[in-house]
Parts: structure tokens; sequence; C-alpha cells
């Protein structure tokens, strides 16, 4: 009589313990001496993250920010200075850091009320009064007096061009990025106005001063004293210009590296803030409706056996039935001993860096059964080959057989508390089913079934 085929089946458990963190975005204080300065900030990043593409344990990822203002604000302050934020909950702290330089483009103005010049202007008109009186005795001053007004209209211009300022990013807190505006605008504004200046001096210069000798000693004395301040960055005409110019459309691109928080038990969608604030408190903070917003998701990780790794169906191919000797039948592909030897690789991903720790175990479920027959003391061993990992804290069965019998279930890996990421893969090399010579034997197609328990705890 002949046996028929014994099957072997496999089914996959894996089991785990949900933890639950409950996250929630920073609520940040501003000062009363802030101000946001536009009215319709957005904020963007170019990191292409979605909740269906989240990030996965990412380290120093190249984000770029971009904050843009088109509405100037109401109520601008004139003191202070003029800072582009980035703000990050607390998720994130001191895992957004700066890469580089910002870059900031905007246009300038400044209110002529506002210009360091209302004393000097007075002194200019006695001066244009002056030399206007003095214009039908001497015709000559007519063009000296042409191009004193044109300086002064120059000097009046509230227009102070379009700027592209590259401006070095400041970590001011683990959670807060800031581009200090005011750092970048007060060389370019101070060394206008003066240029300006210069200008009127040297047609002050050209003017005959012994027709208007005290008046004219005067205005170029105030000119001489506004030029010594505006050369020092530290003077109070110096600061008070930039605070208070006024930005026009105002893009700002801030590079920074994003490293994804540790310990995440389930996705993350990191809600960060962004805007441009003009403030006098030195430690600059947001408020939660400040500016804009924009999101990066990140993906918490899980944990995963291959399953399409593991042979589904060992067949140990079809055998005669005897008694006289012990038998052991290799499972081949399809069965057929011609075949290559049917193998299969446990490997397991786990991408989670919160603190955990698992086992993986395997049992046979019955006895190889044919309907109500049974194949008694029949054991199946399988041969593993080496461990691959890179999971430090683990102990593990490797390059050995183990036999499986009903009901004995074989812990093939233990892996301790760790907050890595890893990987396991560990071979199955071979299946090898032994029937002792003197196992009662009836014409049948027997099976079993293997569970692979992965058992996850916090």
């Amino acid at each position: 009589m002949k046996r028929k085929h014994a099957r072997l089946f496999q089914q996959i458990c894996i089991t785990g313990a949900a933890l639950f963190l409950f996250l929630t975005s920073s609520n940040i204080i501003v000062s009363a001496v802030s101000v946001d300065l536009f009215a319709n900030t957005q904020v963007s990043n170019n990191s292409g993250t979605t909740a269906a593409a989240p990030y996965l344990n990412v380290s120093q990822q190249p984000v770029t920010f971009s904050i843009d203002g088109s509405t100037t604000g109401v109520g601008l302050i004139k003191t202070g200075k003029k800072y582009a934020l980035i703000s990050v909950p607390s998720q994130l702290s001191s895992k957004v850091t700066p890469n580089g330089t910002a870059t900031v483009t905007t246009t300038v103005t400044i209110p002529l009320a506002d210009l360091p010049i209302g004393g000097l202007l007075t002194l200019l008109s006695t001066l244009v009064t002056t030399i206007s009186t003095l214009l039908p005795l001497n015709p000559s001053l007519q063009a000296p007096l042409n191009s004193l007004n044109q300086a002064i209209n120059n000097l009046k211009n509230e227009n102070y061009g379009n700027q592209n300022l590259p401006i070095t990013t400041e970590q001011l807190s683990a959670t807060l990025l800031g581009v200090n505006i005011s750092q970048g605008l007060l060389p370019i504004l101070t060394s206008t106005l003066s240029s300006r200046l210069t200008d009127l001096n040297n047609v002050l210069n050209t003017l005959p001063l012994g027709l208007i000798g005290l008046v004219l000693t005067q205005v170029l004395s105030s000119v001489s004293g506004l030029l010594t301040s505006l050369g020092n960055p530290n003077s109070a005409i110096s600061t008070n210009l930039v605070s208070a110019s006024i930005l026009g459309k105002t893009d700002i691109s801030i590079p920074t590296f994003v490293t994804s928080p540790n310990g995440l038990t389930q996705d993350y969608t990191a809600l960060i803030r962004g805007g441009i604030v003009q403030t006098d408190d030195l430690t600059i903070q947001l408020l939660s409706n400040f500016g804009g917003n924009t999101n990066i998701y990140f993906d918490a990780g899980d944990l995963a056996l291959k399953s399409e790794l593991l042979p589904t169906n060992l067949n140990f191919g079809t055998h005669p039935i005897q008694t006289k000797v012990d038998e052991s039948w290799n499972a081949h592909v399809g069965g057929n001993s011609a075949n290559p030897l049917q193998t299969g690789t446990i490997r397991i991903d786990d991408s989670r860096t919160a603190a955990k720790a698992w086992q993986l175990k395997v049992a046979q479920a019955n006895n190889w059964m044919s309907g109500q027959k049974s194949l008694t003391n029949t054991r199946l061993a399988i041969s593993l080959g080496a461990l691959k990992t890179n999971f430090q804290n683990y102990t593990a069965v490797a390059n050995q057989t183990i036999q499986m019998l009903p009901s004995n279930q074989v812990t093939l890996m233990t892996l301790d508390s760790t907050t890595a990421a890893g990987y396991v893969e560990l071979p199955l090399n071979q299946f090898q089913l032994l029937v002792p010579k003197n196992t009662p034997r009836q014409t049948g197609s027997y099976q079993t079934t293997l569970q692979w328990t992965l058992s996850n705890t916090p």
C-alpha cells in the first residue's frame, strides 16, 4: 500500500499591545510689545510628507520652510527687532535645527515722519529760503539751488528698495528658530540713508560759505552728526531707522534639518507655526494663533513578520507503508525529491523607536492527522541557519535543528527592552519529517499546522 502526501501548513499569529500617547501642540506666549507684521501669513515646507507618506525615522533630513506675507498688518510698533520665526511643538524639541543661511526677499519703505532727519529738514528749509532770497542778486546760485532741492527730495524719499538678504538662522530655543531681519536690514538702510546724506553734503560743499555761512555751517554740522550716528550700528538712530521701516511683500526661505521624534507609539502630525514679528522682547515667542502653520507627518513605525517569506505548504512526498526501519523525509518543492529542498526565511522588521520588547515562538498545533487517523511519535525537524540582525539586546536560537512536537512551543528569539529600530533574519534551511519504524500507519494524507507567534510588549 502507498501512503498519500503528508503536508504541513503554517499559520502566523501576531499579538501585540497597543500604547497611546496623547500628543499636544505647545501653546506659546507672546510679549505684549510684539506684533504680527502681516495679516495673511502663509507658511509651507518642502518635506513632501503626507498622512499617507510620512517620514520614518529620518535623521538630519533637509527641509526648507517658507514664510510669505503680502498684506501689512495694522498697529505697527516702531521699536524692537523684526524676526521671522519657526515654532515647533515640544515633540520636536531640538529636532528642527538651522541648515545654513536663510533668505529674505522684501521691499522696504520708511515713512518720512520716522526718518531721523526732522531737525535737518528744518535747517535745510531755512537754507533754501536764504539762497532763494539771494538769488535775484546772484543768479549763479540757481544751479546749486536746483542741486540742493534734488538732494533734499532724494533724502525725503520713503522708498528704500527691493532687498534680497542672506541672514543666518538662529536657534533661539529648543523649539524656536529665528531669522533676525533687522540685522540684515540695518547695514542696507543705514548705508542708503548715509549715501543720500553724503550726496547732500557734496552739494552743500559747493555753496558759497561767505554768503550763507551761519545757516550752512549748522546744516553741515547736522549732516556730519547723522553720518557719524549711522556709521555706528548700535546707535539709537541706526536701530530706530530699522525699527521704523515697513516691509512690503516678503518671502522668506529657512533651510533646516529635521529629525523624527523619539519614542512615537502612533503616527504623529507636527503642526509647525511660522510668522514675521516685530518685538521688544529678547525672549521672542509666538502665540498659538500667530502667523500661519504647516504640517510635517511622522510615522511611528511598526513591527512586522514577513509572512510571505515563510513556506505555506511543506510537501514531504508520497511513500509506501513499512514498519521495519526508521524513515526521514525531506520537504521538497512540489513534493518531488528531484526538486530543490523547500526552504524559507523568518524576517522581522521593527521600525519603531518606542521602548519595546518581543518574542518569536513557533509551535506545532496538533498531531499529524488524516481525518481521525494519527501518526504518533512523528517529529518535524527544522534546520536553522545563521541569524542576521542589527539589534543588540537579544537571545536567539540559530545554527541548529529544533524538534517540533504537538503543543511544544519553541522560543526562537527574545528581544530585550530597546528603543532601536532594526531587523531579524533567520534562514529555515531544511524541513525534515522523522517517522519511527514502530509508528502505526494507515493510508491517508496527513497534515498539521505550525503557528509562528510574534508577541509584542511595550
